[in-house]
C-alpha cells in the first residue's frame, strides 16, 4: 500500500512537470477517492481496475457500472469523451486515483501526438512496477471503447459502431502500448510475470 501512495505521488509530479507544456483545457469528472482505511474499499477499487466495463461470462453478458453510467449518462459521455483529450485531464483522474480513466486518456493522448507516445510508454512503466499495466490497459480499453462517439453512438440505451476503422486505429494504438510495455519491463516485473 505504501508503494502503491509512493506510485500516485510519483505519477503526479510528473505530471505537474509534463503537464502544463501539454494542455489544452481541463474539465473534472466527479468519483470519490480511495479510503486506504477501509481494506473492502481498497480490494474494491482494485479489483475494478483489472475488470473490463463488458465482458461475457458462459451465456451472460455483463456490464460494469461504469459502462451502465457512459450508456445511460450523455453528460458523462462529454467528460470521459471530450473533443481534445488533454494532459490536463489525465493528470486530474490520477491524483483522484481514476486509474481507469486516466489510462482510457493515455490511450487517445497516444494517438494524438508522436511526443505524446514516449510520455505515456515511460508513465505506464512507472505503473507497472506496482500494477499489471497489460491487463489495465486492456480492461481500460474493453471499459471505453464501445461508448466512444467516435467509432459509434448510443441509441436507446445500446451503442452501435460506425466507425469500426477508429476503433481499430485504436486498438492498434493499444497494442503497441502493450508491445513497448512488455520490451521495457523491468527485470523485476518479468521475473513475477513468469512466475504467475
Amino acid at each position: 500500500m505504501i508503494k502503491k501512495k509512493l506510485l500516485i505521488k510519483v505519477l503526479t509530479l510528473l505530471f505537474f512537470a509534463v503537464g502544463p507544456g501539454l494542455s489544452g483545457y481541463s474539465q473534472t469528472a466527479n468519483a470519490p477517492a480511495v479510503n486506504y482505511k477501509n481494506k473492502d474499499s481498497v480490494l474494491s477499487w482494485v479489483k475494478d481496475l483489472y475488470q473490463p466495463g463488458v465482458e461475457i461470462k458462459g451465456d451472460s453478458l455483463l456490464v460494469s457500472k461504469e459502462s451502465e453510467q457512459l450508456i445511460n449518462n450523455k453528460e458523462y459521455r462529454q467528460v470521459m469523451y471530450p473533443s481534445v483529450y488533454t494532459w490536463d485531464v489525465a493528470k486530474e483522474f490520477v491524483q483522484k486515483q481514476e486509474i481507469k480513466k486516466a489510462l482510457w486518456f493515455f490511450i487517445n493522448l497516444y494517438l494524438a501526438r508522436q511526443e505524446n507516445k514516449e510520455i505515456v510508454v515511460k508513465s505506464l512503466l512507472v505503473y507497472n512496477k506496482v500494477f499489471k499495466m497489460d491487463k489495465m490497459l486492456v480492461s481500460a480499453f474493453y471499459t471505453y471503447i464501445l461508448t466512444d462517439p467516435e467509432i459509434g453512438m448510443i441509441e436507446e440505451g445500446r451503442s452501435e459502431i460506425t466507425a469500426p476503422q477508429v476503433m481499430e486505429k485504436k486498438m492498434n494504438a493499444l497494442k503497441e502500448m502493450l508491445f513497448y510495455l512488455d520490451k521495457y519491463k523491468t527485470k523485476d516485473v518479468k521475473e513475477e510475470s513468469a512466475n504467475h
